[in-house]
């Protein structure tokens, strides 16, 4: 018996098949036919027969010259090798031309695997799938690690640009920090190692300090703002020989500023920052126009001096990043981790940072495990909402954050336990590893007290302080993955506050909303209005969305059907309804009413987010517009 395409004959069957025809096929180059009667038939023959018919090609072939001796003698013939069609059916190459079939050049032994996503992350790695870029274990899955188009290279320096898909401006990370001031990659000092740890923890000479210095336990919110200004205004003139006094155009600083910032860098920062931002949106809810334009320009140039200034710590996390990140895993931390002070304190801020975010997933994932699938609310706010996405480019199972979690613990301890590593950081800094092992605000303040300090040879008022500045410099990271360890900061400033002046809190009436809901009682409030939605928003659809009728949704297809039905007419599909034409119009242009649970009694359409216009992007509206943003006509007055 012979095995044919599949079809099973006998030898002296297929000789006859042979020998029953003028056209004669080999379907090996070495196989020897014997004469059989020409009244034999072939299935395979006939399937080949049926194919010429159909095809109504003329065929050639080449026979060699002594066949006609070959049913006498039997004579190996040369012929074209049989393929397969597709469908099942056996034919030759010369009837299809050349094959469509892919030659394999390899099994399936010799295939690399690519690597789970968990594999990469353990390896250091990103999670990278069919160009998508995800999270590692020490930076974030973020959009601005996207690249515009495939392919592209990660730029030098991170930059804003456009979305070629979308035309939205984004931020396009790099592989250095950029210095906004200058437009160009931040730079570390040449000086030596103690310049560096100097701009990681930037400061001022005492007379400086003694200069600009707040007292906290007097000053208000008002003041401080008013000297804010004041340091920032400088004497400015233009290329036409024209001065008056001003804040620099953006993107240009003074140093009396960055001078003042930095002596009160503990009480500024981020609450600052909302300050700001509040009395700018009060001024403008109450129609003061200029005075909104004002404190615009100033909250602008004062965040361009808290980027100016956090810049080389940032760069210098980044630089750890980069060591840290592809040996994770590795225990001998003194390998990659060893160097000078800065780098040193860097690296254990991003190992610390590495940890405490972990730690959150972790915490997040037995949360999810714990849930019951009935309230979906509780399971949608839990977490990392990326895991919802088709293929998530971030690690969120229990059993895969548990590895990682694990090993970033053994990584941060044995940083921890190699003196030359960790015994020489600042204070404030060592101060975190003591601390997080200490349960409750009480206990906490006596260890520092009365172990920590002493120990160290520093007194708690400068530790606070030091505390402080270490989380105004964190606020400045991104949050993923530096979020988790930044709040934990800010709460051991807050308890070892407890009981002394630095307790006290001016920013609190002001960005808390403690005072009251109006203008008289509450210096930071603003009122804020409802509008007329467009009928197809999202907003409007959220308004009209309708109860799950409980009498008719008698199965999940059902409920189905209702919130689809929802969901279409949200982009203007009439569900039978028979409203005329004109009536659709008139319930276009009249006004539309909020439901009362939204607008909780907020006036409707007062239009003052509109009231800066082209002034909300250009700045100060005045004479001095144009100057003031022709960044290249000016230069500070010399005293």
């Amino acid at each position: 018996m012979a095995s044919i395409g599949g079809l099973f004959i006998s030898t002296a069957a297929l000789a006859a098949t042979l020998s029953s025809t003028a056209y004669i096929h080999a379907f090996s180059p070495s196989l020897t036919i014997a004469p059989q009667s020409k009244s034999s038939t072939s299935t395979l023959f006939n399937r080949a027969e049926r194919r010429k018919k159909k095809k109504k090609k003329a065929r050639s072939f080449v026979i060699d010259d002594d066949s006609d001796d070959t049913s006498a003698s039997g004579t190996t013939i040369t012929k074209a090798e049989p393929i397969l069609l597709g469908g099942g059916e056996a034919g030759y190459d010369y009837e299809v031309g050349e094959s469509k079939i892919p030659v394999a050049t390899s099994t399936s032994k010799d295939v690399k695997k690519a690597p789970s996503k968990l594999d990469q992350e353990l390896s250091g790695k990103r999670i990278e799938e069919e160009g998508v870029i995800g999270e590692s274990v020490t930076s974030p899955a973020s959009v601005s690690d996207m690249p515009l188009e495939p392919g592209q290279i990660q730029p030098d320096v991170s930059t804003v640009t456009t979305d070629p898909e979308t035309g939205i401006a984004r931020i396009q990370q790099g592989k250095y920090v950029m210095d906004k001031v200058t437009g160009k990659a931040v730079i570390l000092s040449s000086l030596g190692p103690e310049y560096r740890l100097a701009q990681m923890f930037p400061g001022v000479p005492e007379e400086v300090r003694a200069q600009y210095r707040f007292d906290w336990n007097t000053v208000t919110v008002e003041e401080m703002v008013d000297k804010l200004r004041e340091a920032c205004t400088v004497p400015l003139k233009n290329a036409e020989g024209k001065e008056w006094l001003g804040i620099p155009p953006h993107p240009q600083i003074s140093n009396p500023a960055v001078d003042f910032v930095l002596a009160n860098r503990d009480h500024l920062g981020h609450r600052m920052k909302k300050t700001l931002g509040r009395l700018k949106l009060r001024a403008q809810s109450q129609f003061q126009k200029k005075e909104a334009l004002e404190y615009r320009q100033l909250w602008k140039h004062f965040m361009l001096l808290e980027d100016h200034i956090s810049a080389p710590f940032r760069q210098m996390l980044l630089n750890a990043e980069g060591k840290i990140g592809p040996n994770f895993g590795n225990l001998d931390v003194a390998t990659y981790c060893n160097g000078e002070l800065y780098e040193r304190t860097a690296s254990y801020l991003v190992m610390k940072s590495m940890v405490a975010h972990w730690e959150k997933k972790y915490q997040d994932a037995k949360d999810l495990e714990e849930i019951p699938d009935s309230d979906f609310m509780q399971q949608l706010y839990t977490g990392d909402p990326k895991r919802y996405l088709p293929d998530p480019p971030i690690i969120f199972r229990l059993d895969e954050v548990s590895r990682i979690v694990i090993m970033a613990q053994k990584m941060c301890k044995a940083f921890v336990d190699t003196p030359e590593l960790f015994d020489d950081l600042p204070p404030e800094v060592r101060f975190i590893e003591s601390a997080l092992s200490i349960q409750g605000g009480t206990a906490l303040r006596q260890f520092t007290l009365e172990e920590f300090c002493p120990a160290n040879n520093i007194d708690p008022a400068s530790l606070r302080e030091g505390l402080k500045r270490l989380y105004q410099q964190m606020f400045n990271m991104q949050i993923d993955p530096y979020g988790d360890l930044t709040m934990t900061l800010w709460n051991l400033c807050e308890a070892t506050s407890v009981g002394t002046d630095d307790a006290r809190d001016p920013y609190e009436e002001y960005i808390a909303n403690v005072e009251g809901t109006d203008y008289a009682s509450n210096p930071g409030f603003f009122q804020t209005y409802t509008f007329d939605h467009d009928k197809n928003s999202l907003v409007r659809f959220l308004d009209s969305a309708k109860s799950i009728d409980g009498s008719t949704a008698t199965n999940p297809e059902e409920v189905s059907r209702q919130i689809k039905g929802e969901a279409l007419e949200l982009f203007g599909f009439n569900f039978g309804r028979q409203d005329s034409s004109d009536n659709a119009k008139k319930e276009e242009t009249k006004t539309y009413k909020v439901p009362e649970d939204r607008a909780i009694g907020r006036p409707h359409m007062m239009g003052w987010l509109e009231l800066l216009g082209d002034d909300e992007e250009l700045g100060v509206d005045g004479e001095d517009k144009e100057e003031s943003f022709e960044a290249d006509k000016w230069e500070e007055v010399k005293a």
